[in-house]
């Protein structure tokens, strides 16, 4: 049987005010006990607490702070901590959007924007749901008869359908210093658009979840593990090369909304540069190594001197758990960047390095046509070459502050293994 709202409501209030009267007998019942003016203090206390906690007079209150939360998918926060500009709540949808925007999300998640915490507890209120609609949806479509069982009057209704709207609606936007501001030419006598753009909250989520699916989810690991083990999987496997990771919020991430609560800050950027310019494809006929080539060189260069840097940093440290995982997400943003270019190279005219001075192995691996050279194991020598290689490139970027040897090596050769296994290869 469906409950009510009202009902969820009152069931709501009532818990937060027996959490408060629980906190205060704890305190009564201290082992050492208290004394007679402690002991009516706290009786006072609990007797206010019941008055505070009263449905009409907490919803009152209610109504009078949600004028301090926003119920947002677009938040000015994530400009910049210290902004007090408004925060809109857009909902429109565009099923032909042309652009992967805050439009394109069939049901997008509403975050919750507060500027003193206090108030959190509106937030959790209007949040409450009864099966078809939460609370705040309620009263954004003017259902404040939702609210009338608990009300002694229309009037009273009314004052606290109005109250808790102030959360869903912004009747006089304004914009902050500390916000993003474009000043858009529209003509000539310096006329000019003043664009105020906002981080969607919404979409970074949707986007957030999209990216943990693929990295975390049940589903993609077996999917991956299918494909290790050369077998049939009913999912696709799903990798984001190059993402870029912000964190919001510093120590206090709810400051700047709920959601960015929820994900710890994290927000994943995709790469959206310009295209690079790319000249005529020539094949790496030179060279024994594709390791040492100039190509590999420069796409991974920023990424492997992160990582040295990384490694000379907890040199002195023991190490735990966390420190290995950052080591092998950046090998990890490597080796991405070395499949990524290895495609260009795979997908080329079959058997054409069977005239490059490639080791055998390698040839393998960047043209499919020449594995009928080769019967060995080519995936573990491929994956010994990038050992070796990553090794020698780490200690360059540390100016030999790294000496790594088989240890590394072995990690390095063993990480190289999965993800060329997982890419088909």
């Amino acid at each position: 049987m469906q409950t009510e709202i009202s009902t969820l409501i009152q069931a709501y209030i009532e818990q937060r005010r027996q959490t408060k009267l629980d906190e205060i007998e704890k305190k009564k019942n201290v082992k050492n006990g208290v004394s007679e003016i402690e002991l009516a203090t706290l009786n006072e206390l609990i007797q206010k607490n019941y008055q505070k906690y009263n449905v009409q007079t907490w919803l009152t209150s209610a109504a009078m702070r949600a004028k301090q939360i926003s119920f947002a998918t677009h938040i000015v926060k994530f400009t910049h901590g210290s902004a007090k500009g408004s925060n809109f709540l857009v909902l429109t949808f565009n099923i032909d959007a042309p652009y992967l925007d805050s439009s394109a999300l069939i049901e997008p998640v509403v975050d919750v924007a507060v500027e003193n915490a206090a108030s959190l507890d509106v937030a959790k209120l209007l949040q409450l749901d009864d099966g078809n609609a939460t609370l705040a949806v309620y009263l954004s479509q003017g259902d404040d008869h939702v609210l009338r069982p608990l009300a002694s009057s229309d009037e009273q209704c009314q004052l606290w359908a109005d109250g808790l709207r102030q959360a869903l609606e912004v009747k006089t936007p304004s914009s902050h210093t500390l916000a993003k501001q474009i000043y858009f030419p529209i003509g000539g006598d310096n006329q000019y658009h003043l664009i105020s753009p906002l981080y969607s909250s919404a979409l970074a989520h949707e986007l957030f979840h999209q990216v943990q699916h693929s990295r975390f989810s049940d589903e993609m690991k077996a999917a991956r593990e299918a494909r290790k083990k050369n077998q049939p999987s009913e999912c696709d496997v799903v990798r984001y090369a190059n993402l870029a990771v912000t964190i919001s919020g510093g120590a206090n991430k709810q400051n700047i909304s709920q959601l960015n609560k929820n994900k710890n800050g994290k927000t994943y950027l995709f790469p959206c540069t310009a295209p690079d310019w790319k000249s005529q494809y020539q094949p790496p006929m030179f060279g024994s190594n594709w390791f040492d080539s100039r190509e590999m060189g420069r796409d991974t260069y920023y990424l492997v001197k992160l990582l040295a840097e990384f490694l000379v940093k907890v040199k002195p440290l023991d190490s735990n758990i966390r420190i290995r995982q950052r080591r092998d997400r950046l090998a990890d943003q490597i080796l991405d960047s070395i499949l990524t270019l290895a495609v260009s190279h795979q997908t080329n005219t079959s058997g054409w390095s069977e005239t490059s001075e490639l080791f055998q192995a390698q040839q393998c691996w960047l043209d499919p046509q020449a594995s009928h050279l080769y019967n060995s194991d080519w995936q573990t020598e491929v994956s010994r070459d990038f050992g070796l290689w990553l090794n020698n490139r780490l200690e360059k970027a540390s100016q030999q502050q790294l000496m790594l040897g088989s240890e590394a090596l072995q990690h390095w050769q063993a990480l190289c293994h999965d993800a060329i296994r997982e890419a088909g290869r």
